[in-house]
C-alpha cells in the first residue's frame, strides 16, 4: 500500500483541502491522539455525563407521572451541576490536550509521544486553555443576550484562540485579538467551514449513537406498552430515568471523540490564514535555501 505523506500545516489551503486533510491528520495521528482521550477524557466524560442523564431523565419520570411537587423534587440538581462542571472540566482538558499534540506536530516533537506525555502537555496549560475558554464564553454569551447576531459573530471571530494560544503562546487575552485580527476580514468563509465540520461531526456522531438509539426506542417502546396495558405506570415510564443516563453517557464520550474534527480544521484554518496573510512558512523556506 502506498505511504500517505505526512500533513504539512505550514500551507495554503482552500475549502476542500482543509477538510480533507483534516480526515488525513487524525488518520495519521489517530493512535496517539485517540488513544490519549480515550485514557485520560473519557472516564470523566462517563461520569459526568451519567450525572446529567440521570438528573434529567428522573425529571422526565415525575413530568410524565405527574407528580412534580415543586423544589421538593429537584433534590438532584446538585448532582447535575456537578456533572456540568465536570463536562466542561473534560472539555477544556480535551482543548488542551489536542491543541498541544497539534504543537508539537508542528515543532516536530510529536515522534513517540506516549498519552502520559500528552496529557502533561495539556496539564502545564490547563489554566491558560481554562482562561480562554471562560473569556470566549463571556464574550460569546454576552453578544448573544444583547442581540443573537452579535453571539454568533463573536463565537465566529474567536473561533482560532486555542490554536493561536497552541502555535504561538500569546497566553489568553492576546489569544483572542490575534483570533480576531486573522479572521477579520475571513469571517464568512470561516462560519462555512465551521458550520460544514460541525455537520460533519454530528452526523458522525449521530451514526455512532444509532444503535443504542434503535436497541433503546425498541426497549422502551415495549416497556411502555406493556406497563400501561397493565395499568403499571411506573413500569411504564421507569425506564426513563435509565435510558436518559446511559444516553447521555455515550453522547458525552462520543463528542469526546469526534470534537477533534473541528479543532484540526480549525486549525488548519489559522495555518491557512496566517501564510495568506504573512507568508510565515514560504519565508522560513527562503531563508533556509539562504542558509544552505
Amino acid at each position: 500500500m502506498q505511504n500517505i505523506a505526512p500533513v504539512q500545516l505550514r500551507q495554503v489551503r482552500d475549502f476542500g483541502q482543509i477538510v480533507n486533510d483534516t480526515f488525513r491528520f487524525l488518520r495519521q495521528n489517530g493512535r496517539t491522539l485517540f488513544g490519549a482521550i480515550a485514557a485520560t477524557c473519557i472516564p470523566l466524560a462517563l461520569l459526568a455525563g451519567f450525572l446529567v442523564g440521570k438528573t434529567v431523565g428522573d425529571f422526565q419520570q415525575m413530568l410524565v407521572r405527574s407528580r412534580f411537587d415543586g423544589l421538593g423534587d429537584l433534590s438532584g440538581l446538585g448532582l447535575a451541576l456537578l456533572g456540568y462542571l465536570g463536562i466542561l472540566l473534560v472539555y477544556v482538558q480535551l482543548l488542551a490536550m489536542v491543541n498541544e499534540y497539534i504543537r508539537a506536530y508542528h515543532l516536530g516533537e510529536h515522534h513517540g509521544m506516549r498519552t502520559g506525555d500528552l496529557w502533561r502537555r495539556g496539564a502545564s496549560q490547563w489554566p491558560t486553555y481554562f482562561g480562554i475558554a471562560f473569556l470566549t464564553g463571556v464574550i460569546t454569551v454576552v453578544g448573544a443576550l444583547l442581540c443573537v447576531l452579535p453571539g454568533i459573530w463573536a463565537a465566529i471571530a474567536l473561533s482560532l484562540v486555542y490554536v493561536c494560544h497552541a502555535i504561538e503562546r500569546t497566553g489568553a487575552s492576546d489569544s483572542l485579538t490575534r483570533s480576531y485580527k486573522l479572521i477579520q476580514d475571513r469571517w464568512w468563509e470561516t462560519f462555512g467551514l465551521l458550520i460544514v465540520v460541525g455537520l460533519i461531526q454530528a452526523v458522525i456522531t449521530m451514526a455512532l449513537m444509532l444503535p443504542l438509539t434503535v436497541v433503546s426506542f425498541i426497549v422502551g417502546f415495549n416497556t411502555t406498552f406493556t406497563g400501561f396495558e397493565n395499568g403499571d405506570m411506573d413500569g411504564g415510564v421507569g425506564w426513563l430515568s435509565t435510558y436518559t443516563a446511559i444516553s447521555t453517557m455515550a453522547q458525552t464520550a462520543l463528542n469526546m471523540l469526534t470534537y477533534p474534527i473541528i479543532m484540526v480544521a480549525m486549525a488548519l484554518k489559522y495555518f491557512t490564514l496566517v501564510e495568506e496573510k504573512e507568508g510565515a512558512g514560504l519565508r522560513q523556506r527562503l531563508e533556509g535555501f539562504e542558509q544552505a
